[in-house]
């Protein structure tokens, strides 16, 4: 084997391993984003007047969703790096390039699948939790204002999250 080959071969193991830890760090992300809005739901619903805790959900759901999102944008830069790698190698060696993982994996996946699944789900829990406690507490003046103001902020975060989203999902996009 020459030199560039094994430099090349390098740098694809490498870049391979960090989409790996990105991989992980996601779906470790999905599991705090699992828990923290388990508790706050556990808590909304031990004492009644509890349930005002839920205007955080949305802003939990929204944190972890950035989260989730900027390490699949990170990996969408990683596998174009490994794509391009692997054209080099498979020129370099003479196997095809179809045979070559990112090649390969692009030709064959469902893109995108969960990256919209967390898009949805903050959605989903952004409007249910603020759906209700409107019709909780749209008579109570005190809290009617705060609502009034964290469904616009709110709104307008998801609205920006899921443009953001759009706009830097590249077009080798891992699901």
């Amino acid at each position: 084997m020459t030199q560039p080959y094994v430099e090349l071969q390098a740098l694809r193991a490498d870049a391979r391993d960090e989409i790996k830890r990105r991989i992980e760090q996601r779906d470790k992300y999905s599991n705090q984003l699992t828990i923290a809005l388990g508790a706050l739901f556990a808590v909304a619903l031990a004492e009644p007047g509890f349930d005002r805790i839920l205007l955080a959900a949305p802003l939990i759901s929204i944190y972890f969703t950035v989260l989730i999102l900027y390490s699949y944008r990170i990996h969408d830069v990683l596998a174009g790096y490994v794509t391009r790698l692997e054209t080099e190698l498979a020129d370099a060696s003479g196997v095809s390039v179809d045979l070559e993982w990112e090649h390969y994996y692009a030709k064959h996946a469902v893109r995108g699948i969960r990256r919209t699944f967390f898009l949805v789900a903050l959605w989903v829990v952004s409007l249910l939790v603020l759906l209700y406690l409107w019709s909780r507490y749209r008579t109570d003046a005190s809290f009617r204002d705060v609502l009034f103001l964290t469904t616009l902020v709110y709104g307008a975060a998801c609205l920006l999250v899921s443009t953001m989203s759009k706009a830097t999902a590249s077009p080798s996009a891992s699901p």
